[in-house]
């Protein structure tokens, strides 16, 4: 929990379980990692995370603005 007691979400995090080709791939940005999967799952989730991102900037707020309910939202809108 923050200073503040309320929870918040601080970054994204995706792990791609499919790697059969031995490349090690990690992509890392202000606000979530991807780590692993093929090339193919490794730049779907890169795109998962850059429209949340493009989302979360169009709101004007920031990642740890929204709590774990309010950031559910935002991606179900999305998804």
């Amino acid at each position: 929990m923050s200073e503040t007691g309320q929870r918040r979400v601080i970054g994204l995090l995706g792990v791609g379980f499919d790697n059969e080709d031995g490349q090690i791939r990690i992509t890392q940005a202000d606000t979530y990692h991807v780590m692993m999967g093929s090339g193919e799952t490794h730049k779907e989730m890169q795109n998962i995370c850059h429209r949340i991102d493009e989302s979360i900037s169009a709101s004007g707020r920031k990642l740890n603005d929204f709590s774990p309910e309010e950031f559910m939202k935002l991606v179900q809108e999305l998804y």
